[in-house]
């Protein structure tokens, strides 16, 4: 086989091109909430279910990851179980069991939690981001926790919609996926 094609063939075979595609894909959507902050709150939760639901495949995948890479370690059942946990939650934003505005935004806040917890609880358990001053893992998931904080206070301002947090939340969670491929 050639040079090149078996170049292509092991940057497919690795399980981590797909966590660089969804970050930027999450990054864009981020960054294009952004601009369009306005979309009606339904729009915007088809949105968020649609990345819970890949966040869910996400976390397959980086259970897999892990898995590839240390066989022993028990964080990798955390992702296995957020992974159903985001699908089962894309699943119920998607099809609009709730139609109650505020109980979407306090499950959209919840998801933002739930998805990060078992990333921080691997970054804490590996010591993940201590080489640096200011551990960035930290940081970041302490942004996503006051995302989800605004998430729901923005159902009771008119200041500012949830776009703009669920906007905040996925450039972290895409900031995070990149740092969390970094420290691999």
């Amino acid at each position: 086989m050639p040079e090149k094609l078996k170049s292509v063939v092991y940057f497919l075979d690795n399980h981590e091109w797909i966590n660089t595609v969804i970050s930027l894909i999450m990054a864009a959507s981020g960054i294009y909430l952004f601009f369009h902050y306005t979309a009606s709150i339904y729009e915007l939760f088809i949105m968020i279910g649609l990345f819970a639901i890949l966040k869910g495949f996400l976390n397959f995948n980086t259970f897999f990851i892990i898995e590839t890479i240390n066989k022993h370690n028990k964080q990798k059942n955390m992702f296995l179980v957020g992974a159903l946990v985001n699908i089962f939650i894309g699943t119920i934003i998607i099809l609009n069991l709730v139609t109650n505005p505020l109980s979407l935004l306090v499950i959209a806040s919840l998801w933002m939690i739930i998805d990060s917890v078992p990333y921080f609880v691997y970054v804490v358990k590996r010591k993940l981001g201590q080489e640096y001053k200011f551990n960035p893992f930290k940081i970041t998931f302490s942004l996503i926790v006051l995302c989800s904080i605004l998430t729901i206070v923005s159902h009771y301002t008119l200041t500012f919609g949830p776009a703009i947090p669920v906007a905040c939340f996925l450039l972290l969670a895409s900031a995070n996926i990149i740092l969390f491929q970094r420290e691999h």
